[in-house]
């Protein structure tokens, strides 16, 4: 410390400057960089001039250095967790020592509490930066979806000043919930940690408890794809656009199974009755050439199996298989080249080959089991096993087919993340985990009530930084690393 300035010595400058400018940097690559994946897409058109190219180029690279963009968010979140701390302890010392002015030496417990709250700080004035004039008005959003109406509705032409509708935001929630989850997952561990030693200590361990971590996150991953699948069939707005057209190119399910789903479950799609639903099916069996009366509710309950085989004939256990085998092969053309370029270093030695292939396999098994896991139990529920297990005056075919299929179906998928090694079992968790959240909770609200979330990710950022400088192996994963070789 240099005591004639009052000023860090040029070592703790540096120290507290590095993070902040890898954090900016991490900040622009990643909010640049699905953008350029984008613009260098567009380079192939004809239909922009070289001009129009240069400058779309230079917007996409100028765009991520406005203030309230996520680079800065990044930086102002780092940069006041690491100079905080320095002002205050500075004023705690100065409060301790009173007149002596002697040494005061700060305890552990003093630093925790001064990380944290330097960490809240930093949080919660960095929130503002993303959502600084972001606010929508209700009319604005009710206009961009009514744009593909035919008929406006009676609410859209009322006056406005007679219903006056609240600002909305919401345009944070993801990265909200992202640090919420990987907050939880800090609290959990540290929670596991401390009653690992303690149950070690007592000489009381036991097999079951030392398998529960990886059984844990495997079932926060099934209950959470379970929400995501749910959401994909009944609630897909729900979804980024992106995630909902993934999931229907690996699913690979007819667009009219889904509708006759979604329309038995809204009451539509009814059993024995003629509700004028059979042309929906019937243009599905004519294509497969199946008996049209399979697609009549009127005159066939419930839907055959077959039809939900797609082609694949009325075993359910073969379609299973056959659902394996296609998505497995659909996976490796992806995981296994991506899993090269991870490798790519070690790429010269056959072990780093095999490896490479190995690893891609096995999460093509993982997609693969998913994807059959989902169809098999489908089919066990509505035909195979549930008509066996439960009354059908109790449990009726449209009830299996309004819900209860595809709820079976839901619940089933997710435990194929036991295919995958534990490392790749929290990754998956971590990740799909606040994409379920996503989908429960609004993706917009009123304005009044953004003190919640505030709040939410100010805690949930500050038991992240706090935990990162105190013991940064308790973020796992690659967010971990990352994070870690950023700050530490």
């Amino acid at each position: 410390m240099d005591l004639r300035s009052g000023l860090p010595d040029r070592h703790v400058k540096t120290r507290i400057l590095k993070p902040i400018l890898r954090a900016y940097a991490l900040g622009y690559l990643s909010a640049v960089t699905p953008k350029l994946v984008t613009y260098a897409r567009r380079l192939a058109s004809r239909d922009l001039s070289p001009k129009q190219k240069l400058r779309e180029l230079a917007q996409v690279l100028a765009g991520p250095l406005r203030i309230n963009s996520f680079p800065t968010f990044c930086a102002a979140l780092v940069g006041g967790s690491n100079l905080l701390p320095v002002l205050l302890y500075r004023i705690f010392t100065s409060i301790a020592a009173g007149p002596s002015k002697g040494d005061i030496r700060i305890s552990q417990t003093v630093r925790r509490l001064i990380r944290f709250a330097s960490a809240f700080v930093s949080a919660w004035f960095s929130f503002e930066l993303l959502n600084k004039k972001r606010l929508l008005s209700w009319d604005n959003v009710r206009s961009k979806r009514a744009s593909s109406d035919q008929e406006p509705s009676k609410d859209a032409v009322a006056n406005p000043l007679d219903h006056p509708r609240p600002e909305l935001v919401g345009r944070t929630m993801d990265l909200t919930l992202f640090t919420v989850t990987r907050a939880v997952d800090v609290i959990a561990c540290l929670a596991w940690n401390r009653w690992y030693r303690r149950r070690k200590a007592q000489n009381r361990w036991t097999l079951a408890e030392s398998l529960a971590p990886g059984l844990a996150d495997a079932g926060v991953f099934a209950m959470s794809a379970a929400v995501v699948m749910w959401a994909w069939f009944y609630e897909p707005e729900r979804l980024p656009g992106t995630y909902e057209k993934w999931i229907g190119e690996v699913a690979k399910v007819d667009s009219r199974l889904i509708e006759a789903l979604r329309r038995a479950r809204r009451g539509v799609f009814v059993y024995g009755k003629d509700t004028g639903q059979a042309p929906l099916l019937e243009s599905m069996c004519r294509d497969y050439d199946w008996p049209e009366e399979w697609g009549d509710p009127a005159k066939t309950v419930p839907i055959p199996c077959e039809m939900v085989h797609m082609g694949c004939g009325p075993n359910c256990e073969i379609h299973a298989l056959y659902r394996f085998a296609r998505t497995f092969k659909f996976a490796c053309a992806t995981y296994i080249p991506l899993q090269m370029v991870l490798h790519l270093r070690g790429m010269n030695s056959p072990a780093a080959l095999g490896r490479a292939i190995s690893e891609g396999a096995q999460s093509s098994a993982f997609l693969a089991s998913f994807v059959s896991l989902f169809y098999y139990a489908v089919c066990l529920s509505r035909t195979r096993l549930g008509p066996r297990i439960f009354d059908q005056k109790t449990v009726t075919p449209l009830m299996w087919d309004s819900g209860l299929c595809v709820g079976a179906g839901c619940l089933m998928c997710g435990w194929s993340v036991l295919a995958e090694k534990a490392r790749k079992r929290q990754e998956l968790a971590l990740f799909v985990a606040p994409r379920a959240a996503a989908t429960i909770l609004p993706r917009l609200y009123d304005a009044k009530y953004q003190y919640r979330e505030r709040i939410a990710f100010a805690v949930s950022a500050a038991v992240l930084l706090t935990c990162l400088r105190e013991n940064p192996k308790l973020i796992r994963g690659v967010f971990g690393r990352i994070t870690n070789s950023v700050l530490n």
